[in-house]
């Protein structure tokens, strides 16, 4: 085999593996979502900007 005759058959390998990725990823896009549940974290949407104290040596309490 030439370098060329190689270089043809690893791309008809590599479309062939690709084709089978984007199959596979559109059949299992409808299925993963059952499968787990996805939990989405976010900040609770507050009305009034709610003010911390500050942190400051002297308010740790020590035995």
């Amino acid at each position: 085999m030439t370098r060329k005759d190689l270089v043809a058959v690893s791309g008809r390998v590599g479309l062939t593996i690709a084709a089978f990725a984007l199959i596979a990823g559109i059949i299992a896009t409808p299925i993963l979502p059952k499968l787990g549940s996805y939990v989405v974290a976010g900040p609770k949407r507050q009305d009034e900007p709610t003010f911390r104290p500050l942190v400051t040596p002297a308010s740790f309490k020590t035995n």
